[in-house]
């Protein structure tokens, strides 16, 4: 059953996302339309409007198609003169194409050979066994040449000009001995034998001591010893928080309030993550405890903080109450909150909307009661919602605007809330 609008839909220039037009299989199904309207033809599978008295193809179709050849292409297109029309394309050169030929500027496939003075530039050229290369034309270039060891070769110019290349005289291999080896020729990757580095390969001013301490040498030029980074440890965590994980306070896991309790050091931290009774305090999943001595064996001897006793927001799960507002009863029993609506809060009426006019709230709705807090609900004879442009024009009076001529027996259902 569709929805009636008895007046314009305005989008303010929203999308209209995934709608489908009405689908009909010809003129006669969908009826006589006004100015502008639209239908699809499932017979056609067109799209139609109705337009000076009539529907007609949106768009219409193809009349004629005119192609022209051009010196390189020929056009050959279908003669359909509506729907798709297929149009194609091919060379018309002269000649037969392979990968040995080019296109010529006079539309003919041409032997590549058959060009002077063409320029060879040759960006990189590796050899692997003995060969002569000659370089053809003013502009031939070979911008890198490698060559396989034990490789020779004989590079020639145009006239009688050459030079040959040994490539065993081109690399040269070092080689490193000692604590360091390593070899190579254009690069060397080193390897530094075990157990030759310690303190005493370092200067003295390089290494750091405990006595010294690494906090009065920030720089990246030298090393603590072992010592040293110790020292600096042990004194940086002395009474520091250092996590230890959860808490289930349930079942006392891990042990931290039952005879013995053994290695739980100053600092150690740890956050609830199941409730109870924590000693003899009652703790919440996100408490955290924090133990003030080594062992700590009575709840004095830990920190608790709760971490739901701020107080509460819309965002925030804290202490707070429910207050009564306009139209709103609260009660409690227990610490626990009932809300409820007075039925005097809601007040509803109905009136008949025949026509386009303005309208009187019924007299359930009194003066000063309401304004834009008024429902306004417009229903037909069947029973079913319709839409038209209503406005709210004061605390006693409404207006009703049909855009179209109204369906009959139209009731306003008028609910005043609060």
């Amino acid at each position: 059953m569709a929805i009636n609008y008895l007046s314009s839909v305005d989008f303010n220039q929203n999308e209209l996302i995934k709608a489908r037009i009405e689908n009909q299989p010809n003129d006669a199904s969908v009826g006589t339309g006004v100015e502008g309207q639209l239908y699809y033809d499932t017979t056609l599978d067109v799209l139609k409007v109705f337009s000076n008295g009539s529907w007609v193809e949106v768009g219409g179709g193809v009349t004629t198609l005119t192609t022209t050849d051009s010196t390189f292409i020929d056009l050959t297109p279908n003669t359909a003169t509506s729907g798709a029309v297929t149009v194609t394309a091919a060379l018309s050169a002269t000649g037969t194409p392979d990968n040995t030929k080019y296109l010529r500027g006079d539309n003919t496939w041409s032997p590549i050979s058959g060009i002077s003075g063409t320029t060879y530039d040759l960006d990189s050229i590796q050899v692997g066994s003995d060969v002569a290369i000659t370089l053809v034309g003013s502009d031939a270039t070979i911008d890198t040449l490698t060559l396989v060891a034990g490789t020779n070769i004989t590079l020639t110019d145009n006239g009688s000009n050459s030079i040959t290349i040994d490539s065993s005289n081109l690399d040269q291999t070092i080689t490193l001995t000692g604590e360091v080896t390593g070899s190579g020729t254009s690069s060397i990757a080193t390897t530094v034998s075990d157990n030759v580095l310690d303190v005493a390969n370092f200067n003295a001013s390089a290494i750091i001591t405990a006595a010294e301490g690494i906090e009065n040498n920030n720089n990246d030029t030298t090393l603590p010893t072992s010592a040293a980074v110790k020292a600096y440890v042990d004194t940086s965590v002395v009474g520091g928080l250092v996590y230890q994980g959860g808490y289930d306070a349930a079942t006392n896991t891990p042990n931290l309030d039952a005879t013995p309790i053994v290695g739980i050091k100053k600092g150690w931290t740890y956050t609830v993550t199941v409730d109870g009774l924590f000693f003899t305090e009652q703790v919440r999943v996100g408490d955290v405890l924090i133990a003030e001595i080594d062992s700590p064996t009575t709840l004095a001897e830990w920190t608790t903080v709760q971490n739901n006793i701020d107080i509460a927001s819309a965002s925030q799960i804290g202490i707070g109450n429910v207050a009564a507002g306009s139209g709103v009863n609260v009660s409690y029993s227990n610490g626990t909150a009932t809300v409820s609506v007075p039925a005097a809060a809601v007040i509803s009426g109905s009136i008949a909307v025949p026509t386009s006019g303005t309208y009187t709230y019924p007299s359930s709705i009194t003066a000063g009661q309401g304004f834009f807090n008024v429902l306004i609900q417009l229903v037909d004879s069947n029973g079913e919602t319709v839409y038209a442009d209503v406005q709210r024009l004061s605390t006693t009076t409404f207006s009703v605007n049909y855009g179209v001529t109204e369906p009959t027996g139209v009731i306003a259902l008028v609910q005043k809330i609060g």
